[in-house]
């Protein structure tokens, strides 16, 4: 079994309400898994359907379930509070109905975060916990990123 990424690059910014430990936690359990063969990296943008260049997005850190995103569209999605037309153009381009999860994301920071504890408990932080893991299989706590 292959233990947990270890985070190499520098402090991120909290996004909907996660801070930087919990969105890197988030990608450690989804590397942990897809490494692990639990689960599957996608093969093409979810938007465009293009297969280079993809990286794996979290509107949500306490789900295991990325999206997978062209590098320039995650870009955008991430700078949409601060530069939002090039997200604009990228939604009136693929969007068919306004209901895809892409044209639903709001265009001002939210705190959903926040909104999944008020509804759910402080436990739905711990995202190894409520996650697919086989049973059997002992996860690398020690490994988990903390704060330094």
């Amino acid at each position: 079994m292959k233990g947990l990424r270890t985070w190499r690059w520098g402090v991120t910014p909290s996004y909907n309400g996660f801070v930087f430990e919990e969105r890197v936690r988030g990608w450690q359990l989804i590397h942990f898994l897809i490494d692990n063969g639990w689960a599957e990296r996608g093969a093409t943008c979810c938007i465009s359907g293009q297969t280079d260049q993809l990286r794996l997005h979290s509107e949500n850190y306490y789900d295991w379930r990325p999206y997978t995103l062209a590098y320039s569209f995650h870009m955008a999605l991430h700078r949409r509070f601060k530069e939002p037309d090039p997200w604009q153009r990228i939604v009136d381009r693929y969007a068919v109905s306004g209901d895809e999860w892409f044209a639903r994301l709001s265009q001002a920071p939210v705190d959903l975060a926040g909104e999944l504890r008020a509804k759910h408990g402080p436990q739905i932080d711990d995202i190894f916990a409520h996650a697919p893991i086989p049973s059997g299989i002992t996860v690398p706590y020690h490994q988990i990123f903390k704060k330094g």
